[in-house]
């Protein structure tokens, strides 16, 4: 009897030295994790609050709308980070879920996932624009060989894709595609100085250029069409010989006065800016003063060969030549040319332009 309770007091001092090692031993463990997890902490802000250079560091992306998961995955797809369930439970824990915005970071690969975590819930990137200048009365090709010199295209990728005729615009619907037009895009790439965000490609800066065209071609402009009798591509084809040939303003509506007359009686147009147009296209290039040789070019765009509009724009019109297109000036005039200072001189009648022509010195032209 005497000895069971001695073997009750040295159970239970068993007992006590057993959670009292239990304690020690949580106490450690946990002394050590939150020493760890405070280094940790420190290492990683450390980090993230460290200048880098998109040089030194690397540009990682958080596209709109991205989860944690999402991030966590692209993470460890780009080499970042070893474990997804890792960094997802500690971004929950810590608070950084709802703290993700898109846009662009910069990162290296030896961050610890805290770093990581500050750096992609914190200040992004500012976007570097270039503001591309889109120039009025050049071709297409023109305007091509401008970009790619430039630096802002690869003009094998743009070519391509305004070779193709983008079934959303409205604007684009009567364009007719044939062999003797190469670009159903020509002439709605509408000229402006455009500001594009880092990354940019052909594609979006084409879109941006359709868009505003689509912008300035309102509603009264597809009515006043179709009360002229006339389809959206013909206007804007009309547009682009009037923003070619006009130097000033003033001469928009009497240029186009001339061509709407012409038009109507069923004259040539006998545009020059349209032989400059087929010259350009036959790599001939453009040249100073366009000849009598040059009025035998061979090309569906010649209009001192064949009569009506040409097979398409010749260049991209501005809104005052559409306007100009759509609202002529009243008049009688058949004829017009330019003096050596680039002002148009008007006629009614052949005789009247010949010697006019020769009293300014001017002589093969319109």
């Amino acid at each position: 009897m005497s000895g069971k309770p001695k073997k009750k007091k040295k159970k239970n001092r068993y007992i006590f030295l057993k959670i009292l090692i239990l304690i020690l031993i949580c106490t450690i463990v946990y002394m050590t994790s939150a020493l760890y997890g405070y280094r940790y902490i420190v290492e990683g802000t450390k980090q993230a609050e460290e200048i880098i250079s998109e040089s030194e560091g690397d540009i990682f992306t958080i596209p709109s709308g991205a989860r944690t998961t999402n991030i966590a995955d692209e993470l460890k797809k780009q080499g970042y980070i070893k474990n997804t369930t890792i960094y997802r439970i500690l971004s929950k824990l810590m608070g950084f879920d709802n703290a993700y915005k898109a846009g662009k970071y910069i990162i290296t690969k030896d961050m610890n996932y805290y770093a990581l975590m500050l750096r992609l819930t914190g200040e992004a990137l500012k976007n570097p624009t270039k503001d591309i200048l889109i120039p009025e009365g050049r071709t297409l090709l023109e305007t091509v060989e401008i970009l790619e010199g430039q630096g802002y295209i690869d003009k094998e990728k743009f070519f391509r894709i305004a070779s193709q005729k983008l079934e959303q615009y409205k604007f684009l619907e009567s364009v007719k595609e044939s062999d003797a037009r190469k670009y159903p895009l020509e002439g709605y790439l509408y000229p402006d100085t455009y500001r594009m965000d880092e990354g940019w490609t052909e594609e979006q800066l084409i879109l941006r250029m359709l868009d505003q065209f689509n912008r300035i071609f309102t509603q009264e402009y597809y009515d006043r069409a179709q009360e002229l009798g006339m389809t959206v591509d013909e206007v804007v084809t009309l547009a682009s010989l009037i923003e070619a040939e006009a130097r000033y303003p003033a001469d928009y509506k009497k240029i186009s006065s001339v061509f709407h007359n012409r038009l109507k009686k069923g004259m040539k147009l006998e545009s020059d800016v349209t032989v400059q147009y087929a010259r350009v296209y036959a790599g001939l290039g453009r040249t100073s003063v366009v000849l009598y040789k040059d009025l035998e070019i061979d090309s569906p765009y010649n209009t001192y060969i064949h009569e009506g509009l040409p097979p398409g724009p010749v260049c991209s019109p501005r809104k005052d030549a559409i306007e100009a297109a759509l609202y002529p000036e009243k008049t009688n005039y058949l004829f017009f040319f330019a003096t050596p200072d680039g002002t148009n001189i008007y006629n009614e009648t052949y005789e009247k332009h010949i010697a006019d022509q020769k009293k300014y010195g001017v002589s093969g032209q319109q």
